[in-house]
């Protein structure tokens, strides 16, 4: 687990309530044919907020997977947490049996994996054949037309940096044995307050600011 992460869950969850979970797994059902009797995987599921809309909405066998042990606390801790299968492991070592899944989903986590190629692998592996692993990310275009780097241009290059492009998503894919590798790019407007953006920003609770500096921080 990348150091960033190692900050209280709860802090973590704060920082999420403003995203559109209901659109991302109307999404994905669609995308997936998920229906009642599929198997899940929320793959980096953080504070579990995912994986429970997709119990909500589907009915579906959810399994929720994170490196964070106090991530997992948390999402067993809320409304149909109980519902949800946990697991405290990490993307490049499932610890599910071959051909096992429907779909994965990973939403806003593959840039965080430090062996991309060896998740990418293990994703093949436990996935029936011919079933979807839905990567939702942010690509190098939209990282550069973000609003957010206007205010904090320092970490731009940073996030460059750690999103894979898509041509290295492609090979990666490729590589791991997924017959073909769809991009659809998504466009989204989000507000966020003011205040409750400078809160995200001073605490760094998304990780996109731990290598803000205090001097970048005041300026922003």
């Amino acid at each position: 687990m990348k150091p960033y992460f190692r900050y209280p869950a709860d802090e973590y969850d704060k920082g999420r309530i403003y995203e559109n979970i209901p659109f991302w797994i109307d999404e994905v059902t669609r995308i997936a044919g998920l229906k009642k009797g599929s198997i899940v995987l929320d793959l980096g599921c953080g504070t579990g907020n995912y994986a429970i809309e997709l119990k909500k909405k589907t009915s579906a066998e959810v399994y929720g997977l994170d490196p964070s042990a106090g991530m997992i606390k948390v999402s067993r801790s809320k409304e149909l947490g109980k519902a949800i299968n946990w697991y405290v492991s990490v993307a490049e070592s499932l610890p599910f049996a071959s051909e096992f899944f429907d779909c994965i989903f990973a939403s806003q986590v593959w840039h965080h994996i430090q062996d991309k190629q060896k998740a990418a692998d293990e994703c093949h592996r436990v996935l029936k054949r011919g079933s979807p692993l839905i990567v939702r990310t942010i690509s190098h275009e939209q990282l550069m037309k973000r609003m957010v780097f206007k205010f904090f241009p320092e970490i731009l290059s940073s996030q460059l940096e750690v999103y894979p492009t898509t041509k290295e998503f492609r090979e990666c894919f490729g590589k791991a044995g997924f017959s073909s590798v769809e991009i659809h790019p998504y466009q989204l407007k989000r507000h966020i307050p003011p205040e409750f953006f400078i809160e995200i920003a001073k605490k760094k609770i998304c990780s996109m600011f731990k290598s803000l500096l205090d001097t970048g921080k005041k300026k922003g």
